[in-house]
């Protein structure tokens, strides 16, 4: 039986459509909204579980931080069998967005070293539009709205996106006068990544985030309303996801 390289698993092991987390004590706690959660055995740190929610059977699967490995987790459960995949977790926003909102990618550009490899010169990487707007619609029964648009994605976290010295705020400080031009509302480290993956693997992908740092002034979340988006964004990508036969 053919069993992935890096994750260890099966097709036997794992659901017909993913989730996948950067951190992984949220596989924990969303764990707690799915029917008979089974975790699977961690390897290199990489962990997943598979369990059922409106009766669909879906795994949950951290990668940790960055777009190689989060390619090599869909990837691999893409080569099992997997079709669909939602990437979720916190993302920097830009206006119009607000601290709190969920922010949905239509579609993303990449400045990071993995996308080439599967689409090159393919860029804005497209996501699936059916995934897209049954978040939409999963948002509204929920009581809440997501808004769409475009995401940016870079590796380097302190010198493209967060500065922490003064040569990474100059370079983050060029970096957002130009993704403000181009109208990009959310900032990550993996999505161009994976839309690209998905695109050369022929599967459904886009990502779900909770903004959490205003990536013009480095306000960030408050705990509780990090806290409360959580559980909400937990909610809304099993609903969004499960609603596709």
């Amino acid at each position: 039986m053919k069993k992935a390289w890096y994750l260890g698993y099966s097709a036997d092991d794992i659901g017909d459509r993913a989730i996948l987390i950067g951190d992984p004590d949220r596989v924990d706690r969303i764990a707690g909204l799915l029917e008979e959660p089974r975790f699977l055995p961690v390897s290199r740190g990489l962990k997943s579980v598979t369990g059922g929610f409106a009766g669909k059977s879906l795994t949950i699967a951290a990668f940790g931080m960055g777009a190689p490995i989060a390619t090599i987790v869909l990837h691999e459960l893409a080569d099992l069998g997997i079709s669909r995949f939602l990437r979720i977790g916190t993302a920097m926003y830009f206006p119009p967005a607000r601290g709190g909102e969920f922010i949905v990618s239509t579609s993303a550009v990449g400045f990071e070293g993995t996308s080439p490899a599967y689409l090159e010169g393919g860029e804005p990487y497209a996501a699936d539009t059916a995934l897209v707007e049954a978040l939409n619609q999963a948002a509204a029964a929920a009581g809440q709205s997501v808004r769409k648009g475009i995401y940016a994605t870079y590796d380097a976290f302190y010198r493209d996106m967060f500065g922490i010295d003064d040569a990474g705020r100059d370079r983050a400080s060029a970096n957002r006068e130009l993704l403000k031009e181009m109208g990009v509302l959310a900032v990550d480290m993996e999505t161009s990544a994976l839309l690209a993956a998905a695109g050369a693997l022929d599967v459904a992908c886009t990502t779900l985030c909770l903004g959490t740092v205003d990536a013009l002034t480095q306000e960030k979340l408050e705990p509780g309303a990090l806290a409360q988006g959580e559980k909400q964004l937990f909610e809304i990508a099993l609903s969004g996801l499960c609603a596709l036969d």
